[in-house]
């Protein structure tokens, strides 16, 4: 089980990066739209007609990319003072039950994205000549992440433990280094 378990490692840590680096462009392309956008209309007085719209998208895919991002390394808010007070195994147990949770949540993301996507059909958005159902795909995509980093949190506790001890030594620490 273990190997399989590091495979599912392997392709969550991919997806991570991948995301991680399509936020970093998405980010970079919404600072350069944002500021054409100022210069056009402060400073040569014929505002971009698209630039909010663009932008407005671009930070839906940002948000759910981030979020999943957030999932895969714990970055979460969460209160740790009952969990602290717990023995090592029961500890296990709610990380489990959380990552279940996070499961759940995610699959509805993914589910209703979906839904949302097949709502949207030849919706066209309204200053740019694209569907809508790209900017609705952001939704399914960051449910399918969440799906796959809970799943993974899950099975290296539950089948590789030593993994995930070091595995979350490392994010908790990381996190108190932000």
């Amino acid at each position: 089980m273990r190997p399989l378990v590091r495979a599912l490692v392997r392709v969550d840590d991919l997806a991570a990066s991948l995301a991680l680096w399509l936020c970093a462009a998405i980010l970079l392309a919404m600072v350069t739209i944002a500021g054409l956008g100022v210069v056009f209309r402060f400073g040569l007085h014929a505002s971009l007609s698209w630039s909010e719209e663009l932008d407005a998208y671009l930070f839906v895919w940002l948000t759910c990319l981030g979020a999943a991002a957030g999932v895969k390394r714990r970055a979460h808010p969460n209160v740790q003072v009952f969990i602290d007070r717990l023995g090592e195994r029961q500890r296990a147990a709610v990380g489990v039950a959380a990552d279940v949770a996070i499961f759940a949540f995610g699959a509805l993301f993914a589910f209703y994205g979906g839904q949302l996507i097949l709502l949207m059909g030849e919706e066209t958005a309204s200053s740019l000549p694209f569907s809508m159902s790209y900017p609705a795909a952001a939704v399914p995509v960051g449910g399918a992440l969440f799906m796959l980093h809970s799943l993974t949190h899950a099975a290296t506790a539950l089948f590789d433990p030593a993994a995930a001890r070091s595995g979350a030594s490392a994010a908790h620490a990381a996190s108190h280094d932000a």
